[in-house]
């Protein structure tokens, strides 16, 4: 089969390009202490990085604009390798000792690729509290309803996650949570895609070739804005990987936090395919 035949393929693409790094340690919650006083009263910011990525790596540009921007931001890491339920229930955990930290704060969430994906199955661990402590989550490229559907020019079947062998050495549990039909991604999709009282904004590039179809970024509900990178920006060509520096796509994340203060959204080439 050839999807079996390539699957190493998609493991290389569907990480941070290539061979993957070692996975950094689970940052510690004892870190995660109340927001500085010299920093914006907004609410706080978590990032949630991609697959083999740091913070850094994923949404370091981000990060940066964000505390130019006197932003009290969060950026954990985790290992991206274990099964995705695995991450989201560190990271609500994550979440409530933010909230505790910051008392009276809802917090605004960032994700990219699987961090995206996390950040959204997240917001949902919380849709039956009666103030959700999520306010915004901004999903960057993330395969959030049907997983990755063609990567390197394999197709990956409906079927493809189950009909992987269980004793295969990879992919990794994660990236089985994000391949087409994965059981994971089934049980998350099988009821409301979002929580009402959380706004969602989700962001793709046409170029991307791991989320693939890149609409499968999108989610269509009423408290979700779906914006395509190429919008008003054709020559913005970035792929999945490139999103991670790419100034439009780091302006798009300012200007959903606070249009405000942030009117202006780059329009710049960017021909980085990655």
């Amino acid at each position: 089969m050839r999807f079996i035949a390539g699957i190493a393929t998609v493991v290389a693409v569907i990480s941070t390009g290539g061979i993957a790094a070692a996975e950094p340690p689970a940052t510690p919650f004892e870190t995660l202490t109340a927001c500085p006083a010299n920093t914006r009263t907004d609410p706080p910011v978590l990032l949630i990085p991609g697959t083999n990525a740091t913070v850094d790596k994923s949404l370091g540009p981000v990060r940066e604009a964000l505390i130019a921007d006197g932003r009290c931001v969060y950026g954990l890491e985790y290992d991206s390798t274990q099964p995705i339920s695995t991450s989201v229930a560190y990271f609500t955990s994550a979440v409530e000792r933010i909230q505790e930290a910051n008392p009276g704060q809802r917090i605004e969430v960032i994700g990219k690729s699987q961090g995206a994906l996390i950040a959204r199955a997240v917001s949902l661990k919380f849709a039956d509290r009666a103030v959700h402590p999520i306010h915004t989550v901004i999903a960057i490229s993330g395969p959030q309803q049907h997983g990755v559907g063609t990567v390197a020019g394999i197709e990956v079947p409906p079927t493809a996650a189950r009909a992987l062998p269980p004793e295969l050495p990879f992919p990794t549990p994660a990236v089985r949570d994000m391949l087409a039909g994965s059981a994971y991604l089934s049980e998350l999709n099988n009821g409301p895609m979002t929580a009402p009282e959380v706004r969602y904004v989700m962001t793709a590039t046409s170029y991307d070739r791991t989320v693939t179809p890149y609409t499968s970024a999108f989610i269509d509900a009423p408290n979700v804005t779906n914006i395509l990178v190429q919008d008003g920006c054709p020559e913005d060509r970035t792929g999945h990987i490139a999103g991670s520096t790419d100034p439009r796509t780091t302006d798009l994340v300012l200007h959903a936090l606070d249009p405000v203060r942030h009117p202006t959204i780059r329009c710049a080439a960017n021909n980085d395919g990655r």
